[in-house]
């Protein structure tokens, strides 16, 4: 009873069952779910040995991925867990090492990596359409949309992204509760969704957000203080790393504060472009959430999304995929002008990677082109009459 009491009050929403038992909804269900799968398994076939990545690598200059990355620097050499991630996602890696073999076979790895991060794939696309999503916008601008079709299984972030999806869900369904601790886990394993917290506090009446602070709190807590406690070093690296040494520094990179970054170094504060970046998104979110106060709850994340592309002092080009799930529940149909204007060379960015990055003229038009697409989707958003009040 206290189980069913607890499902109840925290997690189970009205009238999700009766959501499986509706015939077209269930049809549509089983759609999005086949096109999800049809989408992963072919970034699977492309990654799941090495001599695959290689094939790629010899003929488009493509980099293996991050997950690789994981194995090849860590796993495969004995250490459990990438240093350069937070506390859960060290504690996902060491749980996949304990898997008797996996730290030797790559082939192995490779698919029990991939299985999880599918399975939190396909989630996403199903908790889109119980959000009221319309699966057209979810199959043009998740399940299909260059990015996804690429970076789905090149790192962990769609763990991330369904617990941003799941608070976005719980928040629809009143259950503010769950959405914070939603947030708080995905936080645990990606900083980004920790910036998504003010948005969240303030749709929410003001005698929750004391409640709502705490619950965020004690869940991050209970995801990092073990390894806060045993082993500082190791759990403060992250952010330290991510400070001091994961920016923007010349034209190879792809952010545009590498321009800051040659700048401040003649006064000797180069890795200043990271405050200048932080300061930038600041103000935009302050702005977001005093000039567009009465947008929708999808429209804020949506720019906060944007805006943390515009203004992020690395922009790896997968951050994108964080952006789709909200182009995708957006009110109105987003402009597939400026979706693909920012999709295609994203996509471009990846498949090439070695190729683009040693050409910095190239990189940096690429990436130009991109902050422009980036430009007009702000714009539209800001332009277009709100349909739907959350």
């Amino acid at each position: 009873m206290l189980i069913y009491a607890f499902q109840q009050r925290y997690f189970i929403p009205k009238g999700l069952m009766h959501t499986f038992k509706n015939p077209t909804k269930l049809k549509i269900i089983l759609l999005l779910s086949c096109l999800t799968l049809s989408s992963l398994i072919p970034q699977y076939l492309s990654r799941m040995n090495l001599d695959v990545a290689f094939w790629f690598y010899n003929h488009f200059s493509t980099y293996f991925g991050d997950l690789w990355y994981c194995w090849n620097n860590y796993l495969s050499k004995g250490f459990n867990y990438p240093i350069e991630y937070p506390a859960g996602m060290q504690f996902l890696f060491e749980l996949i090492a304990k898997i008797p073999g996996i730290k030797e076979n790559y082939n192995y790895y490779t698919l029990i990596i991939s299985s999880l991060i599918a399975s939190a794939g396909l989630a996403c696309s199903l908790l889109l359409y119980l959000a009221a999503g319309k699966p057209g916008q979810i199959i043009r601008y998740w399940i299909f949309a260059p990015n996804f079709l690429f970076y789905a299984l090149y790192n962990v972030d769609l763990i991330p992204i369904l617990c941003i999806i799941l608070s976005y869900y719980f928040q629809q369904q009143q259950k503010p509760s769950a959405a914070i601790l939603s947030l708080a886990i995905g936080t645990a394993i990606k900083v980004f969704p920790i910036f998504l917290l003010p948005i969240y506090l303030l749709t929410n009446p003001p005698k929750q957000r004391l409640k709502l602070v705490m619950l965020f709190v004690i869940t991050w807590l209970a995801c990092n203080l073990n390894i806060m406690l045993t082993d500082w070093a190791r759990w403060i690296y992250p952010y330290l790393w991510q400070i001091q040494e994961n920016f923007a520094k010349n034209s190879h990179d792809a952010s545009w504060t590498w321009l800051v970054y040659v700048l401040f170094d003649h006064f000797g504060i180069g890795s200043w472009s990271g405050k200048v970046s932080l300061l930038l998104f600041a103000s935009g979110y302050f702005l977001i959430l005093r000039k567009y106060s009465q947008w929708s709850l999808i429209r804020k994340l949506t720019a906060v999304m944007i805006l943390f592309l515009l203004t992020d002092r690395i922009y790896s080009p997968q951050y994108n995929l964080y952006l789709l799930p909200c182009l995708a529940l957006l009110d109105y149909k987003v402009n597939w002008r400026y979706f693909y204007l920012l999709e295609i060379p994203n996509f471009c960015q990846g498949l090439f990677l070695f190729v683009i990055k040693n050409q910095p003229w190239l990189l940096q038009s690429l990436i130009g082109v991109k902050y422009l697409a980036l430009i007009l989707l702000l714009n539209e958003l800001m332009r277009k009459p709100q349909d739907v009040k959350e």
